[in-house]
């Protein structure tokens, strides 16, 4: 009994929490972004955990990106961190700045959308094929008002 209780507190701890996600239109398998935290600090070098979700051919299985994606697609890039929040950019979009930080007790990710402080939830990219971006839309819901709120971007 004490060891069934033991494995069910084990698979009750809390997960990583989820910042923000990019969907694409060339399937259903999504990036996340999570907060690295240890003992309610952020990681202020590496604030972020990104990897894959498949929600297609194995859905649930998670994959950790490969060199190239951080690299070139779905990287990030602390740009200033301190006060247990940090600061980063994007790899494949650099000129807006994503605040890593806590609000009302939870992990959220803080952004410019429409010009209002909004928090991120998602990031969806629509595409022309396999290595050309139509669009991406920020998506996320206003920090003064609780609205959501979504811009467009074009390369």
């Amino acid at each position: 009994m004490a060891m069934m209780a033991f494995v069910f507190c084990l698979s009750c701890q809390a997960q990583a929490p989820r910042l923000f996600h990019i969907s694409r239109s060339l399937n259903k398998n999504i990036v996340c972004y999570d907060a690295r935290v240890s003992k309610g600090k952020l990681d202020l070098k590496n604030p972020i955990h990104v990897y894959w979700h498949n929600n297609e051919d194995r859905p649930g299985v998670e994959e950790e990106l490969n060199a190239l994606q951080r690299k070139l697609a779905y990287g990030y890039k602390v740009k200033s961190a301190g006060n247990n929040e940090a600061c980063v950019t994007l790899t494949a979009y650099n000129k807006r700045v994503l605040r890593v930080c806590q609000r009302n007790g939870k992990w959220v990710v803080l952004v410019g959308i429409n010009g209002q402080e909004c928090r991120l939830q998602e990031l969806y990219v629509k595409t022309k094929g396999p290595m050309s971006v139509e669009y991406v839309e920020l998506r996320g819901v206003a920090v003064a008002n609780g609205k959501h709120e979504t811009e467009r971007i074009k390369p």
